[in-house]
């Protein structure tokens, strides 16, 4: 006995009016705020995102940040830096990485630094 795959409607196929919902767009926020590095406190530029992680069901945040004034930035890996946006409470992250340019990549799990 064969098995034959069921015929595809070609008309459904050719029909290209079918609409698609954008998706939803992504919480950010791009602007200033205050770093709280051990030791230091230095005034910075962000641009943060972040997404909800279905394996764990917690909000994963992240983004990059930017001396305001070309200050010099704090080392990444100093442990635990508080991230405070004007008008929000300060908020736990971790900064990762420096890239080329001197910027920090920044990110933290919970509630972010931004409102949703």
């Amino acid at each position: 006995m064969r098995f034959r795959r069921p015929r595809r409607d070609r008309q459904a196929a050719a029909d290209t009016t079918m609409s698609y919902s954008d998706p939803e767009p992504a919480p950010d926020y791009s602007g200033p705020a205050l770093l709280d590095a051990p030791g230091v406190e230095v005034a910075v530029r962000v641009a943060l995102t972040g997404r909800l992680d279905p394996t764990d069901g917690q909000f994963h945040w992240y983004g990059r940040v930017s001396a305001a004034d070309g200050t010099t930035l704090p080392d990444p890996g100093r442990g635990q830096v508080f991230l405070t946006i004007p008008g929000r409470t300060p908020t736990p992250g971790v900064l990762q990485e420096r890239d080329p340019w001197g910027d920090l990549r920044i990110a933290g799990i919970g509630a972010p630094p931004f409102s949703l």
